[in-house]
């Protein structure tokens, strides 16, 4: 089995793609929305994110995220956060500010640790495991391109097009016009883990993060 994710991009099937592919909207996603939400919180306390399967609801992924002061950076910056997941693997994302085209808003945005580009959303999992379609843990939160992932929508259409009289008639009765669009897999925010331990899990996986609390 070939793990590398570019060797898998190269192969072809009568020009068709052929070989490993993960959506991002299958795996854990970190949005920036979130993280300003958790920058703008005057208690500033750490937050527990979980991210439940949308099948049936179990915890598939649960990280910390907290403030990070010991690090400098440009004028730019509005701060640094440490993703910590229980096994104690850390990724540290630098958060720095834009200006929007209008009316003179802001935005913050997600420093990907790989490409170091600017991202609206990072990635916990990767291409990885025993099908084409698995995902595994990634060492880092990166962006999508730096993890090997893919849309959804990539090589596709979301649209059905008419043929024919005949062709409208069987899409009427069996089959919808249009594909539904997939949405990114965004997790559940808790400010406090014993909140997060009585509603979804047992105490025991938030242990790790007791010493965060104020």
């Amino acid at each position: 089995m070939v793990s590398n994710v570019r060797t898998y991009l190269r192969q072809r099937c009568s020009g068709r793609f052929y070989g490993r592919r993960v959506n991002c909207e299958y795996v854990p996603a970190l949005p920036a929305r979130i993280v300003q939400i958790f920058l703008d919180d005057r208690r500033k306390i750490p937050y527990l994110l979980v991210w439940r399967s949308p099948q049936n609801g179990t915890v598939r992924e649960i990280v910390s995220i907290a403030r990070e002061i010991s690090r400098i950076d440009p004028s730019d910056w509005t701060g640094w956060i440490e993703i910590k997941r229980p096994d104690h693997g850390c990724t540290y994302i630098r958060i720095v500010e834009r200006s929007l085209p209008r009316n003179g808003g802001k935005v913050r945005l997600i420093v990907c640790p790989g490409c170091r580009a600017t991202r609206r959303s990072l990635y916990g999992w990767r291409p990885g495991g025993m099908y084409t379609t698995s995902a595994e843990t990634a060492p880092l939160w990166e962006c999508r391109k730096c993890l090997g992932l893919r849309y959804s929508s990539e090589g596709g259409s979301l649209v059905h097009h008419r043929r024919g009289a005949i062709a409208q008639v069987i899409e009427f009765l069996f089959s919808p016009l249009t594909s539904r669009r997939l949405k990114a897999w965004y997790p559940c925010v808790f400010a406090s883990p014993q909140v997060a331990a009585k509603a979804l899990f047992p105490q025991s996986l938030v242990t790790d993060f007791r010493d965060r609390l104020p």
